[in-house]
């Protein structure tokens, strides 16, 4: 069944389960909020396809994400800074600008498992590359290891498959790839797509860190 849901364009991809800190300034998202917290309702952040935050004309991806709303601070000029949480996924069918904000008329959207009984195996081949994707950026930032990396990670995959999806620090499109997948199994599968792809970049760039060799004058 389709349903009418406020709409925050943003240049982020909400995923299921995962929090994100917004800050609100523009007058119509500023009355978005209002609007939101009088009627006791919520919106959905979609990504920006092409065009800007700021100012009408963006495009968006027909796929979002409902933001429950767990905190929110009125600043003193008017905007709102915002603690959400990412619910469900949906599909826009149809946009409005009747409200001086975006609305959408969208239906929601249901997980499923996909491939079963893969998805323990997906899910243990995930964790690991995860864990040398996040030792890696590690190594790359000269920052310590940390020895909290296994308690930090989800046991429950589609959990997993979303905290992974929000971790990785790729380009919009990928992310937008990633929450557009309806399976547990297939998402674990994409994000392993994506964490190898990553490890090569990686590497790359640690051996160009390694090999740099800082010129010295002879004067």
């Amino acid at each position: 069944m389709a349903v009418r849901l406020p709409l925050f364009p943003l240049n982020i991809v909400l995923f299921p389960h995962m929090p994100a800190g917004l800050h609100v300034f523009e007058d119509r998202y500023r009355e978005m909020i209002r609007d939101c917290r009088e009627q006791g309702t919520s919106f959905g952040v979609v990504g920006i396809r092409e065009g800007i935050e700021v100012g009408a004309g963006a495009l968006t991806f027909g796929v979002g994400t409902l933001a429950q709303i767990r905190e929110l601070e009125a600043l003193d000029d008017g905007g709102f800074n915002l603690i959400v949480a990412g619910a469900s996924r949906f599909r826009v069918e149809s946009l409005s600008v009747h409200r001086t904000y975006l609305v959408g008329r969208i239906h929601y959207l249901e997980d499923t498992r996909g491939d079963e009984a893969a998805i323990p195996e997906l899910a243990r081949r995930a964790v690991r590359a995860f864990e040398a994707y996040r030792a890696g950026l590690r190594n790359l930032a000269d920052e310590p290891g940390d020895d909290s990396v296994d308690a930090e990670l989800a046991d429950d995959p589609e959990l997993l498959s979303y905290q992974i999806a929000a971790s990785l620090n790729v380009e919009l499109n990928r992310r937008q790839e990633l929450l557009e997948e309806d399976s547990v199994s297939g998402r674990l599968r994409t994000c392993l797509q994506v964490l190898r792809r990553e490890a090569v970049f990686l590497d790359q760039m640690l051996a160009r860190r390694d090999n740099h060799v800082v010129p010295v004058s002879l004067n």
